[in-house]
C-alpha cells in the first residue's frame, strides 16, 4: 500500500517488506522530541507506552503517548530534542506483519482493501479500489474507473457482499443510481 502524505510535497511511501505501516509522523511538536503522528490503524494500543515500533528501520519503544482528536502525540525512545524529531518528519511508523492482531470476526486492513478489483453481483467489473476514506460513520471505498468518474462505495454489509483478498476481488451489490453515468 502506498501512503499518500500531505503537506507541500506529496510523496508516496511504502512500508518495508514484512512490515505494515501503523502511522506516519507528521511533524515535531515542541522542543523536547515530541512527535505528532497520524495513526493508520484501528488498534490504538500500538501507541501505548512500552509498545515496540520501527521508525526509519530502527526499533524504538513508545515512552509516552497522548491523543487529541484523530492524532497521537508520542515520545519515542532516543528522540529527545526537536532536531532529532525533525529528522523523522514523514517517516512511517511500522510493525512486523507477524504482529498483526487477529479477530474472531472477519475484518480487513486498509492495505488489503486498496488495489482490489471491484465487481458487481452481476459479474461486471466496476474498477479498482484506489483509496479508503475514513468518514467516521463508515468507510467509503473510492473505486477508480479509468476515464469514467470515480465510484464511491459505502463499506456496508448490504453493499459489500464479499471480499476475497487472496483472489484480489471485492463483490458489491450497489443500490440503484449509485453508479455514475457520466
Amino acid at each position: 500500500m502506498a501512503l499518500r502524505l500531505g503537506g507541500s510535497q506529496r510523496e508516496d511511501r511504502m512500508p518495508r517488506d514484512g512490515y505494515r505501516a501503523v502511522g506516519v509522523i507528521e511533524r515535531p511538536r515542541g522542543l523536547n522530541g515530541e512527535l505528532k503522528a497520524l495513526p493508520l490503524t484501528d488498534f490504538p494500543e500500538r501507541f501505548e507506552p512500552g509498545a515496540r515500533v520501527f521508525i526509519a528501520s530502527a526499533a524504538r519503544q513508545v515512552e509516552r503517548s497522548t491523543w487529541q482528536k484523530d492524532r497521537v502525540y508520542l515520545y519515542i525512545e532516543g528522540v529527545g530534542d526537536r532536531e532529532s524529531a525533525e529528522r523523522l518528519r514523514g517517516e512511517l511508523i511500522e510493525v512486523p506483519e507477524s504482529e498483526r492482531p487477529s479477530a474472531d470476526e472477519p475484518f480487513w486492513y486498509l492495505d488489503e482493501i486498496e488495489g482490489l478489483l471491484v465487481v458487481g453481483v452481476d459479474g461486471r467489473e466496476l474498477g479498482t479500489v484506489r483509496e479508503v476514506l475514513r468518514t467516521g460513520a463508515n468507510d467509503v471505498y473510492v473505486v477508480e474507473r479509468g476515464s469514467e468518474r470515480d465510484l464511491l462505495v459505502p463499506a456496508l454489509a448490504d453493499v459489500v457482499v464479499k471480499i476475497d483478498v487472496s483472489a484480489g476481488v471485492m463483490t458489491v451489490d450497489l443500490p440503484d443510481g449509485l453508479v455514475p453515468t457520466a
